[in-house]
C-alpha cells in the first residue's frame, strides 16, 4: 500500500508539469483560436534556457524558471504581433502549417547550434524521505514550481481586470470588443501566456530529464491528450488531464514497462475522441 502510495504521489508531481504544458496549449487554442503545433519547441527552449543559464552564468536553475516567464511571455507577444494574429481569421488549416513550419525550424536551429548531445543541470540531487515515502528532490521541488505556476494563473485569470478581458474575448470576442475591451491585445497577451507557461514548465523540465532538440515532440503529443481529454479551451480540465495523464504513465510505468507507458498520450486521444469527443469537462 505504501508503494502504491508513493507511485500515485509521483504521479502527480509528474501531472502537474504535464499540466502547465497543456494549460498554456489549451489557452492559446481556447482564446485566440490558433492550434500551436511548436508549443513542443518552446517547452525545448525553456530547457536549454536553464541548462546554458546554470552552465555558463552559474545561475541557480530554480532562478531560470522565474526569468522563463518574462522572457518567453515577450517572445510570445512579438511572435503574434508579428506572424500568427494575421492567422486569427484565416482557416485552421493555415495556423497549423505555418506553426508546424515554426517547429521544424526552430528544433532544426537548436540542433545545428547545440548538436544531438544530450545535456542536463546537476542540480537538486538525492531524496526526501517523508513518513516512509521516498521522493527525489528535483521532482519534489518541480512539483511545488508547477504548482505555485499554476495558482498564479489561475488567480490572475479569475481575479485581474486583465485575466477578466481574457476570459471575456475567449467567450465572445465579437460582444468583448463592442464592450470596449481589445481583443487583439488579449489575444496578444494570451499567446506570451502560452507560451511563457511552456518555456517554465521547460526550464521545469530540466531540473529532472535530459535535454535534446527533439525532445518538444514528446511533449506537444501530451500537451494535445490533456487538450482532448480537458476539454478545449478548458484550463481547469487542462489541469484535471494533465494530472490524470500523470498518473497513468506512473502506474504503467511501475506494474508495466516505461515503453509501453508512452503510449498513454495516443491512446487517451483515441478512446475520448471516440467515446466523448468534447472532453471530460465543458469549454
Amino acid at each position: 500500500m505504501i508503494n502504491f502510495i508513493e507511485i500515485l504521489i509521483r504521479g502527480l508531481m509528474l501531472g502537474s508539469l504535464y499540466a502547465l504544458v497543456g494549460m498554456g496549449l489549451t489557452l492559446v487554442w481556447g482564446v485566440v483560436g490558433i492550434v500551436n503545433i511548436a508549443h513542443g519547441e518552446f517547452v525545448m527552449l525553456g530547457a536549454y534556457l536553464a541548462f546554458w543559464s546554470f552552465s555558463l552564468l552559474h545561475f541557480n536553475p530554480l532562478f531560470s524558471v522565474i526569468l522563463a516567464i518574462p522572457i518567453f511571455f515577450f517572445a510570445g507577444i512579438t511572435i503574434h504581433k508579428r506572424i500568427t494574429e494575421r492567422l486569427t481569421k484565416a482557416p485552421e488549416l493555415s495556423a497549423l502549417i505555418l506553426t508546424f513550419g515554426m517547429s521544424i525550424l526552430i528544433w532544426n536551429l537548436a540542433q545545428f547550434f547545440w548538436t544531438n548531445t544530450y545535456r542536463s543541470v546537476p542540480y537538486l540531487t538525492g531524496n526526501f524521505p517523508f513518513f516512509g515515502l521516498v521522493f527525489a528532490k528535483s521532482k519534489t521541488i518541480s512539483f511545488f514550481l508547477a504548482l505555485g505556476i499554476t495558482a498564479a494563473l489561475f488567480a490572475f485569470l479569475k481575479y485581474s481586470k486583465l485575466g477578466k478581458g481574457i476570459r471575456a474575448t475567449s467567450q465572445n470576442s465579437e460582444v468583448a470588443l463592442v464592450c470596449g475591451i481589445n481583443t487583439i491585445k488579449m489575444r496578444a497577451v494570451t499567446f506570451g501566456m502560452g507560451i511563457a507557461l511552456a518555456g517554465a514548465a521547460g526550464a521545469i523540465v530540466s531540473l529532472q530529464w535530459v535535454i535534446f532538440p527533439q525532445m518538444g515532440t514528446t511533449y506537444v503529443s501530451k500537451a494535445f491528450a490533456i487538450v482532448v481529454l480537458g476539454g478545449l479551451g478548458n484550463i481547469q480540465g487542462a489541469l484535471a488531464g494533465g494530472l490524470i495523464i500523470g498518473v497513468l504513465e506512473s502506474l504503467m510505468t511501475q506494474y508495466w514497462s516505461a515503453k509501453m507507458a508512452q503510449i498513454i498520450p495516443s491512446m487517451t486521444i483515441l478512446i475520448i475522441l471516440l467515446l466523448r469527443p468534447t472532453g471530460l469537462f465543458k469549454r
